[in-house]
């Protein structure tokens, strides 16, 4: 299964020449981290790190720019799970505009203890149990 959101490009998203500034492309991405926590793994992404007292740290990021996006441009997120180790998971969120992609990001993010000094932690029977509802097919 893959977690689906859209996503409107706004003004602030842009640069002056209408085209989305290629740092909002990692910021709309963590906004659908963010969304997938609250609709998809179904925990309040606040709560988790306020209350539960775990996040998801970036460890490692490459980013493909396929084509340009602009002002306007409603925008098709897909997240899927690639892999889940011991204490991080590799995802992949892929925005596009009807057919065509628009940029890939490949995401290993770090399943974090928050108590104290941030540091990794084994994801624990219900985490992983959530997070392979979204596992992509091998």
């Amino acid at each position: 299964m893959e977690f689906v959101c859209k996503k409107s490009i706004r003004f602030h998203h842009c640069d002056p020449a209408g085209i989305v500034f290629y740092p909002q492309c990692l910021v709309l991405c963590n906004e659908v981290i963010e969304d997938w926590f609250d609709e998809g793994i179904g925990i309040d992404f606040y709560k988790l790190h306020a209350e539960i007292r775990r996040g998801v740290p970036m460890r490692h990021l490459e980013v493909d720019f396929i084509a340009p996006s602009m002002h306007g441009d409603d925008l098709t997120f897909t997240l899927v799970v690639n892999r889940i180790g011991n204490t991080s998971m590799d995802i992949t969120t892929t925005a596009s505009m009807g057919d065509e992609v628009r940029f890939r990001a490949k995401q290993t993010v770090v399943w974090a203890d928050l108590g104290g000094a941030p540091r990794a932690t084994p994801i624990e029977g219900e985490w992983r149990e959530r997070f392979s509802r979204f596992l992509a097919p091998s």
